[in-house]
């Protein structure tokens, strides 16, 4: 190597920004997981590397989510042990709370956790490089858990770490429906799905990397409809077919449907979905769904799956699926 190498070599690597490590904590659904991997995506660009374990971490993030049982009390719990190696650092440790339960609780958390340098809601990881800017800089806490106007995946890397042979893919988010039970529109807003040109480019990455298996994620995943490559409006049973199209692609599931009637208004000519029974145990309750804040009509939703789908069972067949039913004094049964 010339001296002339050596000096461009040296120049480029003084550019290159020093390798950090990153552990990301994840609790919930198979959208948190892929919503992990994006802020790993995210930050890699700042040097940021995963690592296994929070020991010794630059940066740690714990990716939240507010449907479990004692959903906060967990991460407060987790906070306080990784405020021992904060402290073990000399506070250099960036700690970020996101997720479902950061955009619930918000300030609430800084309150009682105030070691905590980031909080962040679902739709806004993708500022994650800010943040971490704006918190090395002002040395205090940063919150976003405001719902921003610009989409999120639009401000994404294209390029992603390898998922494996499965891999998830996040195609819908959010849901209008309100229903009593559910904190869905409070914490990941309004329902929004992405085009398909954006899925489909993301789908062609995922196989290039060794993904055969591609699972569809929303909160309503049957509701998605997404303008097309050629600008015309798809359904969900189009984009299945766009799917099976792909060369290289084995299958394809669904996650997280929340609604059957959306289902009745895919093609049926669309290919066969992994699980094509994914629905959710309360959709046949109407008493659980008091104000629906959408369009749906009570009638309807009186309607059970048809008899040709069976529901005795849950799609992957590990167990029976429970159907909630409120008697007359208010008090809630069992049916299995």
């Amino acid at each position: 190597m010339t001296g002339a190498d050596q000096a461009i070599t040296i120049l480029r690597t003084s550019h290159e920004p020093a390798r950090k490590r990153l552990h990301v904590i994840t609790w919930g659904c198979q959208m948190n997981v892929y919503d992990s991997g994006r802020m790993s995506d995210v930050l890699a660009p700042l040097g940021y590397a995963p690592t296994d374990t929070p020991e010794g971490a630059d940066m740690v993030i714990l990716n939240t989510c507010h449907i479990r049982d004692k959903a906060a009390e967990k991460v407060f719990s987790e906070l306080g042990r990784l405020r021992r190696l904060k402290d073990a650092t000399d506070g250099r440790m960036i700690l970020a709370v996101a997720g479902c339960v950061a955009q619930a609780e918000g300030k609430e958390i800084l309150a009682r956790a105030p070691y905590v340098d980031i909080v962040l809601g679902p739709q806004t990881y993708h500022r994650l490089p800010e943040m971490v800017a704006q918190a090395a800089r002002a040395g205090g806490a940063v919150i976003e858990t405001d719902f921003p106007t610009e989409d999120k995946f639009d401000h994404l890397p294209e390029q992603s770490a390898p998922q494996g042979v499965t891999a998830f893919l996040t195609v819908q988010e959010g849901c209008d429906k309100f229903c009593s039970f559910c904190v869905v529109p409070y914490t990941r807003g309004a329902e929004q799905s992405r085009s398909a040109a954006t899925i489909l480019a993301e789908a062609r990455r995922l196989i290039a990397q060794g993904s055969r298996e591609i699972t569809l994620l929303g909160q309503n995943v049957n509701a998605w409809h997404g303008e097309a490559p050629d600008g015309t409006p798809w359904g969900l049973g189009r984009l299945l077919r766009a799917m099976a199209d792909l060369p290289g692609l084995a299958r394809t599931a669904l996650r997280d449907v929340a609604s059957p009637r959306h289902g009745r208004r895919t093609d049926r000519g669309a290919p066969r979905p992994a699980n094509p029974d994914a629905v959710p145990a309360s959709s046949g309750a109407v008493r659980l769904r008091p104000h629906p804040g959408g369009d749906e009509p009570q009638a309807h939703r009186r309607r059970l799956p048809p008899p040709d789908r069976p529901a005795a069972r849950s799609p992957s067949g590990t167990g029976a699926v429970v159907r909630l039913h409120r008697r007359p004094s208010g008090r809630i049964r069992r049916r299995f």
